[in-house]
């Protein structure tokens, strides 16, 4: 009996949204709670005051086992509880530390501090509403302009028509931005927004496509965007949390959380809706966030344009491929390379030509080696190849 746990039958469940290796067996891991009733767990365990930034940083974390990013966990709470918290006032998304450096290399999973879990009901996350109708009218312009905007290791992409900001696709900023960093790059835009409000595009939930959202007040919601459209692949409080805001601020008639499409191979793309020039694919259902997002296909008058999140390139070659079949007039095209020029290995290093620019939002020295060497070298033999890290914001006419 004295062997038993304290917390016997208690799961306080995470999300391990990233991890960097500092050691052999060592990482530090970001974590974000999976719902209200595990982070309320943990906040009464830690004797924590909860606040809206809910991620939390175990730094030096010791494991004997492979870690999966995207993957939910079990906090071991009787090794958590030995250790202290420390606040981070300083950022919108991580509320706090855990230094775990002490604790001892773990033996088996029930020495593991993220052990493994019971199973899960997929339906707590599952958010799903598609008013009737489409997101916008069936629209068509002259000439198109895409802007892709300089937010470090992280997007922020518009497509504009004239002095007006049509679609915002992704507003995002690097996962370690502090408050005031992130506040600095939504202000700088936010004038020009407000002005139009446009429809805001979430290609899926990684906080570097969306961080800027956690900045913005209700009043800017209502102010700046007129529409949301994302995926019902929602991962953790953080993302169900602004969710539900532009839910309460715009109306759940103006907010399209699209269901995921069946698995078939994982690699083709669904079309969703046709607005004029702009088709909206959908990635199947899949484990990975990174491949069941939007991807948005723009056709202009003088180049085509995909935009891709962080979907595998092959996923990117499939929209493009459904668009020349059904008739693109151009011959020049534009690609904004998926996941900041990552590479999800040879068989997805394929892409459909002509491709005439290439461009990258990557941030300089990030930790992930982005863009990938191999990826750059194949991008490169596409088309011309643009970063943000060396350029800054890039404007294409489309």
């Amino acid at each position: 009996m004295g062997n038993a746990s304290m917390f016997e039958g208690m799961e306080c469940i995470v999300y391990l949204d990233s991890f960097i290796k500092v050691g052999e067996g060592v990482v530090d891991a970001y974590v974000d709670f999976r719902l209200d009733k595990d982070f309320a767990l943990f906040c009464r365990i830690m004797n924590y005051q909860e606040t809206t930034a809910t991620y939390i940083k175990i730094k030096s974390l010791k494991t004997s086992k492979r870690l999966f990013q995207g993957c939910y966990y079990k906090l071991n709470l009787d090794i958590l509880k030995e250790f202290n918290f420390s606040r981070n006032e300083d950022s919108l998304l991580i509320g706090g530390s855990i230094d775990v450096s002490n604790m001892s290399t773990p033996d088996g999973d029930k020495t593991e501090l993220l052990q493994r879990h019971e199973l899960l009901d997929p339906t707590e996350l599952s958010m799903s509403y598609v008013p009737m109708g489409l997101p916008f009218s069936i629209y068509a312009h002259p000439e198109w302009e895409l802007y892709v905007k300089d937010v470090g290791q992280a997007n922020w992409n518009e497509l504009r028509a004239g002095n007006k900001v049509e679609v915002v696709f992704d507003i995002g900023a690097e996962f370690h931005a502090s408050a005031g960093e992130v506040g600095r790059i939504f202000n700088s835009r936010k004038s020009a927004i407000e002005q139009s409000k446009p429809i805001l595009v979430l290609s899926h939930w990684d906080m570097d496509h969306i961080h800027c959202l956690k900045y913005l007040t209700d009043q800017d919601i209502s102010n700046c965007f007129s529409k949301l459209i994302c995926v019902d692949k929602l991962k953790s409080i953080t993302s169900v949390e602004i969710l539900e805001k532009f839910r309460k601020d715009l109306g759940p008639q103006n907010v399209f959380c699209l269901p995921l499409p069946a698995r078939t191979n994982g690699i083709k793309m669904h079309q969703w809706k046709k607005c004029g020039d702009i088709t909206f694919f959908q990635g199947e259902q899949s484990r990975n966030i990174n491949y069941c997002g939007l991807v948005m296909f723009i056709r202009g008058v003088n180049a085509s344009a995909n935009l891709t999140g962080d979907a595998k390139l092959s996923q990117a070659e499939n929209a493009y491929q459904e668009e020349m079949a059904a008739g693109i007039t151009t011959s020049k095209h534009v690609l904004l390379a998926p996941h900041h020029g990552g590479d999800y290995g040879i068989t997805s290093r394929r892409y459909c030509t002509p491709c005439n620019n290439v461009i990258i939002s990557v941030g300089t020295g990030n930790t992930y080696g982005h863009p990938h060497r191999d990826m750059l070298s194949y991008l490169k033999s596409l088309g011309s190849v643009e970063r943000t890290d060396k350029s800054g914001d890039i404007v294409k006419k489309l």
